[in-house]
């Protein structure tokens, strides 16, 4: 899970200059378990930080994925979104209401049930589900 420290460190690491925006970025990130986009922290953090651009968002989020830091999803064909849980999970979005969350997925990395014997091994795994929320079913 990102956190504010590990991300200070791999910035530093990666010679990017750690300024009040990038921090500002790592805390909106750390500890989240909705998957922001872009446009969503830019919005959350532009009241605080009045310096901060869209560009800044975009491509501090391309480092800390770049690091594994953080995963970009594309579960939705519109935007990307940003997820601090870098830990083997699934994710599902509601089609009605565009919600996206973390679905528990068993999965094991480095081995593949493959009956074609075509995959040596397996680094990483997407799993997008799509459908209808139980809020959404309900309404």
């Amino acid at each position: 899970m990102l956190t504010v420290d590990k991300g200070i460190q791999y910035l530093q690491g990666a010679g990017a200059k750690i300024t009040a925006t990038r921090i500002a970025i790592l805390k909106s990130l750390e500890n989240r378990r909705d998957h922001p986009s872009a446009e969503r922290i830019f919005m959350d953090l532009k009241l605080f930080c009045p310096s901060l651009s869209i560009a800044t968002v975009y491509s501090t989020a391309s480092l800390l994925a770049r690091g594994s830091l953080i995963r970009v999803l594309s579960i939705d064909e519109k935007k990307v979104c940003y997820d601090p849980n870098t830990e083997p999970h699934g994710h599902f979005m509601c089609r009605k209401c565009k919600r996206v969350f973390d679905v528990p997925f068993r999965f094991e990395l480095g081995a593949a049930a493959d009956a074609s014997g075509e995959i040596a091994s397996v680094e990483d795994a997407e799993i997008f589900y799509y459908g209808l929320c139980a809020r959404c079913e309900r309404s």
